[in-house]
């Protein structure tokens, strides 16, 4: 019998009966998750085990847990019902969800996620094409399009709306200490200065560590989401504060003509600096610079 690899016996109980595994590469030197492509009896899969150690250390996820109450480890159990709502929402497909569980107390037992294999080559930004552009702002205009009044982890009834400017404050402030975010103080105070503009009534499905790798093509199409782990209900304009570093120029003005066949884009002068700012904190896209990040052109 082929055992799951660091799953304990009891939770591999259920799952389906495994005949190879194979570690797949790490793609980041702080991944917090460990993929393995398993082949079973009902077809081949995608074992996601978290760890939760550089979860712990991650400063994206410190963010995550801060602003979101996000805690991956403790909450993996629960993406059942992420993964059966973001389904139902996104125009991209999204893998079949089989199993997860979250880890014990005591760490005895991982974190994981089995989902069913989807075929398709990961995005890379090098290659994306106008056609790709497109597809990422059908994906996302379809995920804007759910809302609610308020804000969160999607398996949870969310936090109040009027939380959310004194939560980003301390959130932005917390991350500013620590060791890893060299801030001066007259980023930080612009920053903070604006927060009070963070005003939000309604919430969508965001994700603040949007990158292309977390999309599969084929055949030079955007087929796929497979990374779903930090999907929360945020402001939409956070998530495009985000994406004014993944798109060129031409690619978002592309994007705007996708995206504002459906929505109007929101005037993201007032709160570009305390997102910019917060995401940089975050480490989302591995910027060192905190005054060329802040500085990028504007897309939006």
């Amino acid at each position: 019998m082929v055992n799951y690899p660091d799953l304990t016996q009891s939770q591999q109980k259920t799952l389906p009966e495994l005949v190879q595994v194979t570690a797949l590469p790490v793609m980041y030197d702080d991944s917090t998750n460990r993929l393995w492509h398993c082949e079973t009896v009902d077809g081949p899969m995608i074992l996601k085990i978290c760890d939760s150690d550089n979860v712990t250390s991650s400063t994206f996820w410190q963010g995550m847990q801060l602003l979101f109450d996000i805690n991956l480890p403790r909450q993996l159990e629960h993406f059942d019902q992420l993964y059966s709502h973001v389904n139902t929402i996104s125009y991209l497909a999204i893998p079949e969800y089989i199993s997860s569980g979250s880890a014990s107390e005591n760490e005895l037992s991982s974190a994981f996620i089995l989902a069913r294999f989807l075929p398709g080559k990961m995005v890379e930004s090098s290659h994306v094409d106008a056609s790709m552009v497109r597809e990422l702002a059908a994906q996302i205009s379809q995920l804007h399009h759910s809302q609610r009044e308020t804000w969160g982890a999607v398996y949870s009834q969310g936090m109040d709306a009027s939380l959310w400017f004194d939560r980003l404050r301390n959130t932005v402030i917390t991350l500013a200490d620590k060791s890893s975010n060299i801030i001066s103080s007259d980023v930080l105070n612009d920053a903070l200065a604006e927060v009070e503009n963070c005003t939000v009534e309604s919430f969508v499905p965001i994700m603040p560590d949007l990158r292309w790798d977390q999309f599969l093509q084929q055949d030079r199409h955007v087929t796929a989401l497979v990374d779903l782990d930090a999907i929360v209900y945020g402001p939409r304009e956070l998530e495009l504060v985000l994406l004014e570093f993944l798109l060129d120029e031409q690619q978002a003005t592309i994007f705007i003509e996708e995206y504002q066949q459906i929505h109007s884009l929101p005037d993201l002068s007032p709160v570009r600096k305390p997102y910019r700012l917060l995401l940089f904190m975050m480490n989302v896209l591995g910027e060192k610079n905190v005054d060329a990040w802040m500085q990028a052109p504007t897309r939006f």
